[in-house]
């Protein structure tokens, strides 16, 4: 049945008259083909063992351009981090810039102010030291002035108690020839005693009134040192200001690298400037009434240098009237008794006349005490008012430092105490002085004075009481003895008024000499005193020009650090065109990597993608290759089995069904002999269509056309 089958198929087949018969040679080079198309096999399937192990590399290429992908991705990511990172910077930076650029131009201004308040405390200290000047020469003319008064009550005093001499010469009853009754006598001694005595005690209490006026001077002294002491403070204080200023402007340096700081200091300097500027201002109004209430003293001083004129004038007509009877008085009489009761009797005219006089001079002398009261009433006005000023300067500096106001205070009361227990002790040597008590109270002590000095009294009130009795007695024997010294007397006047003239002349000279000295004195302190301010004023120029030319150092340093840090912000922008320059050629960078990445990908892709069809066409022609094997050992089979059966027609279909044997690798060999591409016969094998039905130049190929279709109809079984 089979051989019959295959016959009928051979003629289906080959029903078609065959032109060319098949010979053993194309039988020999079909099966040389055959054994070359198997070693190509072989050569294919070591081909495709290279496809793979490089299929195998392209992967691992793959994964290795993957992983230097991720890596570019990685790095693309920093690269943008750092690009946001420098972005920030750099807006940080110009921030930085702009605000130091504010600063700068904040901290000129500012000092701009500081030199303008300086030039300003520079003038008002220079203005100050002009008044200053300007009140010491004042307070020089008002101490020369108070010297002149003191020569003068001193030169009064002396006349006054020449006056007081001539007085007692004149009325001493020795002087005169007329006897007078013992007890009229007594009676006018005892008058004129307790006169004189009184004159002393008021001369006294003069002296006592001008040492008191002296201490008030002392104390205006006192007081105008310290006002000018406190005048030093304050330009010390001054001084101090400058200071600080100088200070707030190196800390203002400094504040620029720390700018927290900075404000923080600068409102702290601003508060310490607006409590300065208060404080300078409290001084000048301090100093303005300072100066009010010194011209209300000058106007004092003036009224009271008019009273004590007005005073000198009355002195001068007393002290002419008194002239004018010393002169009266000057005349010689001669020895009789009439020429000694008429003198006696013009002695007591002269005596009463004296005594009206003296009435009027106490009159005079209790106004002249009125009016230095009156003075010295208004001196402790004028002295209250400077204490009350200086309270007032102690409780405005008392704010800043109350201790030293305390501390000026007790010195102030300590010395009023001292000066009040001064005159207390003086009062008291002075009457254990006049009493003799003065070894009694050495030994006694300060306790016990008080009681000394009251028996001491009570003594003198016992004697006088027995020096009444004593003196009726001396009284005789003083008329025994006036007689007898009359006549010395009269010559010893006239060489004592002869003396008192060249006593006279020699304390004028004295007094001029005295006063020259005293000139001189005076003009070497004051030359001394300028001397030392031209000193003191040449060392604060000095220490003007030093603080000038610190100022101009730091504004060169200032100058310096702002070029500085133009010269910063210069290269910050040149170091940010750098960056963005960077920038740019990173980006360009980046974007030469995307596009390569993106090539990249593309051939990897490309490759991936032939790889996979070589794949495909692999498999698949190992696929037809497997069931051409397959197909040709069954046909082997076959072909056996029916050469077993069919022996006597084998030379006439071997020709004929050796194609079956052979494989596609076969056919395309041949066929590439004949000009195919591989791309078409695998086309044309898929398809099922044959190349050679277009073009058939000779009759071979019509041989290759029946194998061709005899093979498709074998795969279609």
């Amino acid at each position: 049945m089979s051989s019959a089958r295959s016959v009928g198929q051979t003629k289906e087949i080959y029903g078609h008259p065959l032109e060319v018969p098949v010979t053993r040679e194309q039988l020999n080079h079909y099966r040389n083909a055959a054994e070359n198309a198997r070693s190509e096999l072989a050569a294919t399937l070591v081909k495709f063992e290279c496809a793979q192990s490089e299929l195998r590399d392209l992967r691992s290429r793959m994964l290795s351009k993957e992983a230097s992908c991720q890596e570019l991705k990685a790095e693309m990511e920093n690269y943008k981090e750092n690009n946001a990172r420098k972005s920030s910077l750099l807006t940080s930076l110009r921030d930085r810039v702009q605000e130091l650029e504010e600063e700068s131009a904040a901290l000129t201004t500012s000092k701009i102010r500081t030199e303008i308040t300086a030039h300003t405390a520079i003038k008002e200290n220079q203005e100050l030291k002009k008044k200053v000047a300007e009140l010491d020469e004042n307070l020089q003319k008002c101490l020369k002035e108070n010297e002149e008064n003191k020569n003068q009550v001193s030169k009064n005093c002396r006349k006054h108690e020449e006056f007081l001499s001539q007085l007692g010469d004149c009325l001493d009853p020795e002087k005169k020839n007329e006897k007078a009754s013992d007890e009229d006598l007594i009676l006018k001694l005892r008058e004129l005693c307790e006169e004189n005595t009184f004159v002393k005690g008021q001369i006294v209490t003069l002296e006592e009134t001008i040492n008191v006026h002296e201490m008030e001077a002392k104390a205006s002294r006192e007081t105008i040192t310290r006002l000018v002491s406190e005048v030093n403070r304050e330009q010390k204080k001054a001084a101090s200001c400058t200071e600080e200023k100088d200070k707030l402007n190196q800390d203002l340096l400094r504040a620029v690298e720390t700018k927290g700081v900075l404000e923080r200091e600068v409102r702290i300097l601003q508060e310490r400037l607006l409590a300065g500027q208060r404080v300078w201002d409290a001084s000048k109004q301090e100093l303005s009434l300072l100066k009010k209430r010194s011209c209300e003293l000058e106007k004092s001083l003036e009224a009271s240098l008019d009273a004590a004129a007005a005073s000198r004038s009355q002195y001068s007509s007393f002290r002419e009237e008194v002239a004018a009877l010393l002169r009266g008085s000057g005349d010689t009489t001669g020895p009789t008794e009439d020429a000694v009761v008429e003198r006696i009797r013009e002695m007591t005219s002269q005596e009463e006349s004296r005594k009206r006089m003296v009435s009027q001079l106490e009159a005079r002398i209790s106004e002249l005490v009125e009016q230095l009261g009156n003075e010295s009433g208004f001196h402790q006005k004028a002295l209250q008012r400077a204490q009350k000023a200086e309270n007032k300067l102690e409780t405005l500096q008392g704010q800043l430092t109350h201790l030293e106001g305390e501390l000026v205070s007790g010195d102030v009361l300590r010395d009023h105490l001292n000066f009040e227990k001064q005159k207390y002790l003086k009062f008291l040597d002075q009457l254990s002085e006049k009493m003799k008590l003065d070894q009694m109270a050495a030994e006694l002590g300060f306790d016990m004075r008080l009681d000394v000095v009251l028996a001491r009294t009570e003594q003198l009130v016992r004697l006088e009481s027995n020096a009444v009795i004593e003196n009726k007695t001396i009284a005789h024997n003083l008329q025994r003895k006036l007689r007898t010294q009359k006549e010395r007397l009269e010559s010893k006047e006239l060489h004592m008024s002869l003396l008192r003239q060249k006593i006279a002349q020699l304390e004028e000279e004295k007094q001029v000499h005295l006063a020259l000295a005293v000139e001189r004195d005076e003009t070497n302190l004051t030359l001394r005193k300028l001397q030392k301010r031209v000193e003191r004023l040449q060392k604060e120029l000095s220490v003007c020009r030093e603080a000038n030319t610190e100022l101009k150092a730091k504004l060169a340093e200032l100058k310096i650090k702002t070029l500085e840090q133009t010269k910063a912000t210069e290269d910050l922008n040149k170091s940010k065109d750098k960056l963005e320059k960077m920038k740019e050629k990173a980006e360009k960078k980046l974007m030469s990597v995307k596009s390569e990445l993106g090539t990249a990908e593309l051939e990897t892709q490309e490759d991936k993608e032939g790889a996979r069809k070589i794949m495909e066409v692999v498999t698949n022609e190992m696929k037809t290759l497997k069931k051409c094997l397959e197909e040709a050992e069954t046909r082997e089979k076959q072909n056996d089995t029916w050469m077993a059966t069919n022996e006597s027609h084998l030379p006439v279909l071997m020709p004929l069904y050796s194609p079956w044997a052979w494989p596609c690798d076969l056919l395309w060999t041949m066929g590439h002999q004949q000009g195919w591409c591989k791309q078409k016969f695998d086309e044309h094998l898929h398809t099922g269509v044959c190349p050679l039905e277009t073009q058939m130049p000779c009759k071979k190929d019509q041989i290759w056309l029946v194998f061709w279709r005899e093979i498709l109809r074998s795969r279609g079984e």
